[in-house]
């Protein structure tokens, strides 16, 4: 469970991406890596945000170089220094955050941890992490504070920047003919489904199937011999329990919508129709089982569907409007209400198996077809004022952050201890500085420092 994992990460403050030392040598539970001002940061935030930050960009840590994990370790750091610089600034410039805001967010998260978790689970945690739950609120209290404090500071920048039009329009101007450090995407998909005829015959049998399950008989034992999924049938379609993301995005959506024993009607995907049996549904995770009638798509369905994407383009370029043909024809659902929106990206974050199609756009610029997994897609890089204005904005609020972060560093006390000396030997490390400082000051005025 994702959210139970990144609690238990937490409180147990581990070093699971430091390199080990040896097993003679003492294992480091805890270590301030950072001083600002009276705020600190510690070694297992740091270790959990790091682990956090590679999840979320598709890198595991178990699979990569030390050097590679050491380093995104200190971007982070960097990233969690400045964020308390920018809520020491919040507090002396008088901003407040409400404290009753607070205890919602924090309510509101121990209830999805407790959800997440089995009965008596939390407290045998807290008691190998030797932490106690008034212990854990109250570290929790002040992450949630540090960064309500750091949103409005950011809402106030974003306040006193003074947009004109010429400012969009010199912007739109610089990113005709590649995309800007952000884009703001829209799409039109459409499923790749097979012919009628083959969808019809699929349909029939799984109606079939319903009716033996709707008649009394046991799902698992109908998945043995009816589902043509050989890689769960002889295990009556069990499928084991998986995060969201994992399966084709219409199963999902389907199990989501389930209760705990309740079979779900006919779903297509691009494998077939589907039956879908949830057993448990957690926070982080759904435990499912399935029977599965297979309806093959082939490639004349493939060349079906690009060619209705290359029509629709043709006319988004001819000057229709691409919103308008999205809610008409994008049969993904959400952001067809959208009038296509989909997502708004880092150009430096764009997936890879998307970066060859709209890597390139400027603005206004529509993508070939795209075919994937999820369906056949073309996207544009979104260029009305309105979105623009918000990229602008948020491009000078960006900049005038590190102009506050870097002026207010120099007001108060930073202090970084990364390095291996600090986190290992942090006495020595104290004593040799402190050392280092005597000598210094009972040098001479003229001599050589």
């Amino acid at each position: 469970m994702k959210a139970c994992a990144r609690w238990c990460l937490g409180l147990l403050a581990c070093c699971a991406l430091f390199p080990s030392r040896g097993p003679a040598e003492p294992e480091l539970l805890d270590r301030i890596v950072a001083v600002v001002d009276d705020q600190v940061v510690l070694w297992s935030e740091l270790e959990l945000r790091t682990l956090l930050q590679l999840q979320q960009q598709g890198r595991n840590p178990a699979f990569l170089e030390l050097e590679e994990v050491a380093e995104e370790r200190r971007r982070v750091l960097e990233d969690m220094v400045a964020e308390l610089v920018v809520v020491k600034k919040a507090q002396k410039d008088s901003i407040e955050v409400d404290p009753v805001q607070v205890e919602e967010y924090l309510n509101a998260e121990f209830g999805r941890m407790r959800a997440s978790m089995g009965p008596g689970e939390l407290e045998q945690i807290l008691e190998n992490s030797g932490m106690t739950e008034r212990q854990l609120k109250a570290r929790e209290r002040k992450r949630i504070r540090n960064r309500l404090l750091y949103d409005q500071m950011v809402s106030q920048l974003a306040y006193q920047q003074y947009l004109t039009r010429r400012d969009v329009e010199a912007f739109r101007e610089a990113w005709l003919d590649s995309p800007p450090p952000k884009v703001s995407v829209s799409q039109i998909n459409l499923k790749i489904v097979p012919a009628d005829s083959v969808r019809r015959r699929a349909r029939e049998r799984i109606d079939r199937i319903q009716e033996r399950l709707d008649s009394g008989e046991e799902f698992a034992e109908v998945a043995r011999r009816l589902s043509e999924d050989p890689g769960t049938a002889a295990a009556g379609g069990d499928l084991g329990c998986f995060s969201p993301g994992t399966l084709t995005a219409d199963f999902e959506r389907a199990a989501i919508d389930l209760r705990p024993g309740e079979t779900s009607e006919p779903v297509l995907t691009r494998f077939g129709f589907h039956l879908i049996l949830l057993h448990e549904k957690r926070e982080g995770e759904m435990c499912v089982s399935h029977i599965l009638v297979r309806a093959r798509t082939t490639e004349t369905d493939r060349e079906r569907v690009r060619d209705r994407l290359e029509d629709l383009r043709r006319r988004a370029l001819a000057g229709e409007d691409f919103a308008q043909l999205a809610r008409d024809h994008s049969e993904d659902a959400q952001s067809a209400r959208q009038g296509g929106l989909w997502q708004i990206l880092d150009r430096a974050a764009i997936p890879d198996v998307l970066d060859p199609f709209i890597g390139h756009l400027g603005l206004g610029g529509v993508s070939e077809p795209v075919l994937l997994d999820t369906g056949g897609h073309i996207f544009k890089i979104n260029d009305d004022f309105a979105t623009l204005e918000a990229l602008v904005r948020e491009e000078r609020v960006a900049h005038r952050m590190e102009e506050v972060i870097a002026e207010y560093r120099q007001e108060i006390h930073v202090e970084e201890r990364l390095d291996d000396e600090w986190l290992w030997d942090p006495l020595g490390a104290a004593a040799d500085s402190a050392a280092r400082q005597d000598s210094a000051a009972a040098r001479e005025p003229g001599e050589d420092r």
